[in-house]
């Protein structure tokens, strides 16, 4: 999704953060648009960090996947009353409702309004269940914080300007300044030694019990842009961890389904760079 208006340069954004408890305001330098998962957005706050940071916002009024518009999953934009429909019955249990299915369409204006309060429910758990992933993800990978990864300076959630029923839950990450893509990288700088870090990070997130499940051309970074020495994979938000119910089997299963390892050997590869066996 697009940048919104509400997120410009110079606009500020609360956050409530957690452990410890404080309020925070950061001041936004640009917009990482279009949004997906979160929104994304460059950001200064002094008294967390000198340097600029990434504010990733997990608020369901801009998950991409409410904008789909297919005969089983239409569009379906936010609204404050379908967020306060969607909020009342927030605690009522979710029984795994498959609204893919086809389904009679409902006939009545109060069938067609909890029909769209189900949807919304459905958004806003999407969108907690992707924060839930990613903050977790980066607990699990907090011995490569800093280096193979962003470092996570801050949760918490944000405290809305307009009129709100939730607060969107946010992840504060360091910002890989002076980074360039695999996408946009020059193949000669990218020296095997960068590769096998990159391989071998990537090899091992399974046994961290971890998946990245988006590994491609722009979730890696290499800096200095010049002549990198870091390389840096980013972006969790689609990313998984393995539960307490996952046997050996399930998650081996759930790895070779994210298929993390085969994914970035083949960017690699298509950028023309030589892959060394590790």
């Amino acid at each position: 999704m697009d940048a919104s208006p509400i997120f410009f340069p110079g606009q500020t954004v609360t956050l409530q953060t957690q452990d410890p408890e404080r309020t925070l305001t950061f001041t936004i330098d640009r917009p990482f648009a279009p949004f997906t998962k979160a929104v994304v957005l460059l950001a200064r706050c002094p008294e967390l960090s000198p340097d600029p940071v990434v504010l990733k916002i997990y608020d369901p009024r801009f998950l991409d996947e409410r904008l789909l518009d297919t005969p089983h999953c239409p569009a379906r934009p936010w609204s404050l009353e379908l967020e306060k429909a969607a909020d009342a019955i927030w605690d009522d249990p979710f029984d795994e409702l498959d609204l893919w299915e086809d389904q009679p369409a409902a006939e009545d204006a109060d069938g067609r309004a909890a029909r769209a309060a189900l949807w919304e429910k459905h958004y806003r758990i999407l969108s907690t269940g992707c924060f839930k992933d990613e903050r977790e993800v980066y607990d699990r990978l907090r011995p490569l914080q800093g280096s193979a990864i962003p470092r996570l300076l801050a949760t918490g959630t944000v405290l809305p300007p307009d009129e709100r029923a939730v607060q969107p839950p946010a992840v504060v990450l360091e910002y890989i300044h002076d980074a360039v893509s695999l996408c946009d990288v020059p193949v000669d700088v990218v020296t095997p030694e960068l590769c096998a870090n990159l391989l071998h990070v990537v090899d091992g997130f399974a046994g961290r019990g971890v998946v990245h499940a988006d590994v491609n051309w722009n979730n890696v970074l290499f800096t200095p842009r010049d002549r990198p020495t870091r390389v840096v994979i980013i972006d969790f938000g689609c990313g998984g961890v393995r539960t307490d119910d996952q046997d050996d089997d399930a998650w081996r299963e759930c790895v070779a389904w994210n298929s993390d390892s085969r994914r970035v050997r083949r960017a690699l590869e298509e950028r023309g760079i030589c892959v060394p066996d590790v």
